[in-house]
């Protein structure tokens, strides 16, 4: 079978790119993949190169998923629109605490509560750490429009797509970490929206299963209405 040469068609019941690219969307948001550590022969050995989040997600993290064993990386796919505040005393190996959201995949709770069956939401996902992460969601394919914040010359379908990793923000010596990429931060953009007919509870997360399954995934809801409960609940659980 000869595979397609050109773009890829618009999915089925999904609107056009025109439609897509010019709707005013209902939302915007700001998704962040992040490796916290303090693995030694790495630029995270370095306090100053660890995220603002780590401290405080690895103090939260440490005793409920790791036994109470030091952990050595802990990934995290989580809103970056949650900014927590400054710590004080300041305190530079925990800069940022008081996150409002779960940086680890928890099945009772969503990501957010606010995603609207039929609305159009445009969303950056930015990727913090030093390796790529393939960013996948289930259900609702995506617009591919910006990659590291350039406009593609013709904006792309997918549900799967690689967010490139990070340069480490300082070299170790004797040899500085390998890495190809040439951004501080990459990121990619795109339109989505959300067909009426997948109401209820799916999952993005990276592809990378390993990552996946340390937790490298959050829970989506999509909810029929405005205001209206999810048509998910996970097993056991109530209103």
């Amino acid at each position: 079978m000869a595979l397609p040469t050109g773009p890829l068609p618009v999915p089925e019941k999904l609107p056009s790119v025109d439609t897509m690219l010019n709707r005013t969307p209902d939302a915007k948001r700001t998704v962040a993949f992040e490796i916290c550590g303090e693995k030694a022969g790495t630029s995270l050995a370095i306090p100053q190169n660890r995220l603002p989040s780590c401290g405080w997600y690895s103090a939260k993290y440490d005793d409920k998923f790791w036994g109470g064993l030091p952990f050595k990386n802990l990934l995290l796919m989580r809103d970056d629109d949650d900014k927590g505040v400054p710590s004080e005393p300041f305190d530079p190996n925990m800069p940022r605490v008081a996150f409002e959201k779960e940086g680890l995949f928890t099945p009772e709770q969503p990501l957010f509560n606010n995603m609207i069956a039929g609305n159009y939401e445009e969303w950056t996902v930015v990727n913090r750490s030093f390796s790529d992460h393939p960013f996948h969601i289930h259900q609702n394919p995506f617009l591919l429009t910006h990659i590291n914040g350039k406009a593609l010359p013709t904006p792309e379908w997918h549900d799967t797509i690689i967010v490139p990793g990070s340069i480490p923000p300082t070299s170790l010596n004797p040899q500085p970490q390998p890495n190809i990429n040439t951004n501080p931060h990459s990121s990619i953009t795109f339109r989505t929206y959300f067909e009426p007919n997948t109401a209820g509870c799916f999952v993005m997360h990276c592809h990378i299963f390993s990552h996946e399954d340390v937790s490298m995934m959050q829970r989506l809801d999509l909810l029929p209405g405005p205001n209206q409960p999810s048509l998910c609940m996970p097993e056991g659980m109530s209103h």
